[in-house]
């Protein structure tokens, strides 16, 4: 606006310098044409001349205006037109988003009637027909899907969405594991930030066995903040510590020694961690490392086979030298909540060792409500080698009803498995086994893949 009153007052200061330029110098201008002639001062000739094209280019742009009325109008129109499309499309996808998929399917019949853009009106279209025909109970419902997933392929803008589909289809329909992966990948190429494929590719590896690529799709996730911390470091311990096992069967143990000094950085409570990296750590005060080590892991842990495995790093003569030992680890710093299970696993450890006055003095001094049911049956070995047959009877009868102990569940289904698996095998939740007290799986985070979302 501004640009066009400039241009107008430097118009009218060149007519009006153009005026005053041949008005102070008079002349007169002969025009003789067939035989018909004029005189006009020039300067009266030179304004005549400057307003008949002001005349002449005001009339052409009201042509131009009359040429372009139907084209404006149609601007308008398309302009109207887009913005109800934009609307429907929002409208659509809000309904969508809170569980009205028959309404947003109506709502996306009228974009598709609406659209300038025919392939997306025909996408539209055919996602309405199968909507539809899923909803009769359709008895071709899988293959619908499959063939309109196919079809959101073919264009680069919906590629994500239907290599997205087919993979959870594939998922749901609990499908071969390549195949989950291949369309993940696919996806993977048009949104190589999605969360849900990244995790479905680290489950899906991770069950193949495939901890190289587990590995790397696990980083991803946590480079992408994707991923809470304990999370990352229970799947990346075991992965680590999986890895690991590899390189030793190919004898690759310097590699093995890498990736298990990561298991153990990540979770030094990982019990196959810290067994086979004592046993591979080298060097001057490589002794000293591995039971430093070990002794950490047993005291996060009270586990019986951390401490067997101490109990072969000290290399101690006599069995009351070890029970000693293993006694003087209660002395050093651990948490409150674990401190009557390692006098339990020590007591054990004793007996197994036949220092029986050492195991039931460890035991007595816990609180009758802390005893557990492998401390129980401890002090009914006590009483049997006393030959209290009663006591025993006793200890027994306590221990049917007692506390679970440490062992080795599942904290997300609660699963006992008593050994360590990658996979829980009741509810094949990822890096969820993990050696504790049932009671204590309230405290821990899982990664959630179900066959039901894909994610």
């Amino acid at each position: 606006m501004i640009f066009k009153i400039l241009k107008l007052i430097i118009f009218i200061s060149i007519i009006w310098y153009l005026s005053e330029f041949f008005s102070e110098r008079p002349g007169v201008t002969s025009i003789n044409w067939m035989e018909w002639g004029i005189q006009i001062p020039t300067d009266r000739f030179i304004l005549i001349i400057i307003l008949f094209s002001v005349i002449l280019i005001f009339i052409h742009r009201i042509w131009l205006a009359f040429l372009n009325l139907p084209k404006a109008t149609l601007r308008r129109f398309e302009a109207n037109n887009n913005k109800k499309v934009e609307q429907k499309l929002v409208k659509a996808f809000l309904l969508a988003s809170h569980g009205e998929l028959e309404t947003a399917a109506k709502e996306a019949a009228l974009v598709s009637r609406n659209t300038k853009d025919k392939n997306l009106g025909k996408l539209l279209n055919t996602h309405i027909n199968v909507f539809n025909k899923i909803n009769k109970n359709s008895n071709e419902n899988e293959e619908l899907s499959k063939n309109y997933f196919k079809q959101l392929t073919d264009e680069p803008s919906t590629a994500f969405v239907g290599h997205l589909a087919l993979m959870r289809q594939a998922i749901f329909d609990k499908k071969d594991l390549n195949e989950i992966i291949n369309e993940g990948l696919k996806a993977l190429k048009f949104e190589p930030k999605s969360k849900q494929i990244l995790e479905v590719l680290l489950f899906s590896y991770a069950k193949l066995k495939d901890i190289s690529n587990s590995l790397v799709y696990l980083n991803k996730l946590k480079k992408l903040n994707y991923m809470e911390d304990n999370i990352y470091k229970n799947i990346s311990a075991d992965l680590n510590y999986l890895k690991a096992l590899d390189y030793l069967e190919d004898e690759k143990s310097y590699l093995a020694t890498n990736h298990l000094k990561e298991a153990f950085k990540q979770k030094p409570s990982h019990i196959g961690a810290s067994v086979k990296l004592s046993g591979l750590l080298k060097g001057i005060g490589s002794k000293t490392k591995s039971i430093d080590q070990l002794e950490k892991t047993f005291l996060l842990t009270a586990n019986p086979d951390i401490l067997e495995e101490l109990s072969k790093k000290w290399n101690l003569k006599t069995s009351g030298s070890r029970v000693s030992k293993a006694i003087n680890l209660l002395n050093k710093k651990s948490s409150q909540e674990i401190k009557n299970d390692l006098k339990i696993e020590v007591a054990c450890y004793a007996i197994s060792e036949e220092i029986w006055g050492e195991a039931e003095k460890l035991l007595k001094d816990i609180p009758e409500d802390k005893l557990t049911t492998k401390a129980y049956q401890a002090l009914a070995d006590i009483a049997g080698s006393q030959n209290n047959p009663e006591v025993v009877k006793n200890y027994l009868e306590k221990a049917a009803i007692a506390k679970e102990g440490y062992n080795y569940f599942c904290y997300s289904c609660g699963n006992k498995n008593h050994n360590w698996e990658l996979h829980c095998p009741k509810c094949d939740q990822l890096s969820t086994i993990d050696w504790m007290k049932i009671e204590n799986n309230q405290n821990y985070d899982v990664l959630k893949i179900s066959s039901d979302n894909g994610s």
